[in-house]
């Protein structure tokens, strides 16, 4: 089996990560593989830490989209995939328009957002006209130029069927996994992070985007009582967006800069996970997070906002409290019940190991994405 990989870059997000594991699995399983990205960006994950060797990756030119089509072009004569996974707009964009005229190979793409939700129109740069038309392009350009879809989730499925109207029948629902073993590591002390021993650590992994809701999460910090803010210390960890100075602001304007700490980009996620004893995640849309997934392989209770993709995730009421979408007062209700209920909060951490136990393991998702691979060649 040849499988080549087409990715926008290796920009430090839930589905990179997620591909980097699952190709280097594919790797130790013997398959031959080759990896295509159509783009540099900083910060990138580092593929040695995946096991995947520097001689696999290829960057196409960094030039306009017809010489990154000529490119690929010629790196898929050479390999002679029997599929090539496309993942992210661009990247599905590039390779559709070599599927409608070659049919050597099998196009499979992976779905890990609900791109085209009616929450992005409040994200600064987006408009009405502009998500329709990409929508537009998606729908036509997906119709003719992809054989199969991944769907990480099945709201992501959903949401795709609706949108773009793909049939159900070309749609393989597998969920993200991690490696269990990869958070059983050793924490981080207090001190090191400057933090008293007697707070409890709040954390939120994202990037710094309106689509990651921090805002919201600050409005809910700045709203508990003085009693319980006093209990706590908040880590946004992740790298800087679009939305970062007014973050930063509005963190200033509150009066709240005591008890946030920005970390930025970090590569010791799973250790400040464990150093950490409540996970909060106000994203107003996702596609399957996988930072949830993290979070429970930690065994930390969650708090996150109530949509379809949070809830194939976790356990409303077993290891999760959840809110309403933009609804500060709703979360800062679920941060101090967390914070005041020290049997609740434990109970909740332990439901979150037993979750990711029974419906994470990375093993079983990614034998799931082989054999999704062979039945399509075999198709």
């Amino acid at each position: 089996m040849r499988i080549l990989l087409v990715i926008d870059s290796f920009f430090t997000g839930g589905a990179e990560f997620s591909t980097l594991e699952l190709f280097s699995y594919l790797k130790d399983k013997g398959v031959t593989i080759l990896i295509c990205k159509t783009k540099e960006m900083r910060p990138e994950y580092q593929p040695e830490a995946f096991g995947l060797d520097t001689n696999l990756i290829q960057t196409l030119p960094q030039l306009g989209f017809k010489a990154k089509r000529k490119a690929l072009q010629n790196i898929i004569a050479d390999f002679k995939p029997d599929i090539i996974h496309s993942v992210l707009f661009n990247s599905n964009l590039l390779v559709r328009t070599i599927r409608v005229f070659d049919s050597s190979f099998v196009h499979i793409e992976s779905l890990v957002n609900h791109t085209y939700s009616s929450n992005r129109l409040n994200e600064p740069g987006v408009t009405k006209y502009k998500l329709e038309f990409y929508r537009w392009l998606d729908r036509f350009t997906s119709y003719f130029g992809t054989d199969h879809f991944h769907p990480n989730g099945f709201s992501v499925a959903e949401h795709y069927q609706k949108a773009l109207g793909i049939s159900p029948k070309k749609m393989t629902v597998v969920h993200r996994g991690r490696r269990g073993e990869n958070y059983e590591v050793a924490s981080i002390s207090r001190d090191e992070l400057g933090i008293p021993e007697n707070q409890l650590l709040l954390i939120n992994v994202a990037r710094q985007e309106y689509q990651k809701g921090q805002d919201v999460l600050f409005d809910a910090i700045g709203l508990l009582p003085n009693n319980v803010l006093d209990k706590i210390h908040l880590l946004i960890v992740g790298r800087e967006g679009k939305a970062t100075p007014s973050l930063q602001k509005q963190v200033k304007e509150k009066g709240i800069s005591a008890s946030i700490s920005f970390l930025g980009h970090r590569t010791d996620i799973p250790a400040l996970l464990n150093s950490s004893d409540i996970f909060v995640f106000p994203s107003r849309f996702e596609g399957l997070p996988g930072v949830l997934i993290e979070a429970e392989a930690s065994g930390l209770p969650i708090i996150c906002t109530h949509l379809s993709m949070m809830l194939e995730v976790v356990q409303v009421n077993e290891n999760a409290l959840t809110f309403e979408i933009d609804n500060p007062i709703q979360l800062a209700e679920a941060i101090e019940k967390l914070v005041t209920q020290d049997d609740l909060r434990h109970r909740f951490a332990k439901k979150s190991k037993e979750v990711f136990k029974e419906n994470f393991q990375i093993e079983s998702v990614h034998q799931k994405m082989y054999d999704l691979y062979q039945k399509l060649i075999q198709k």
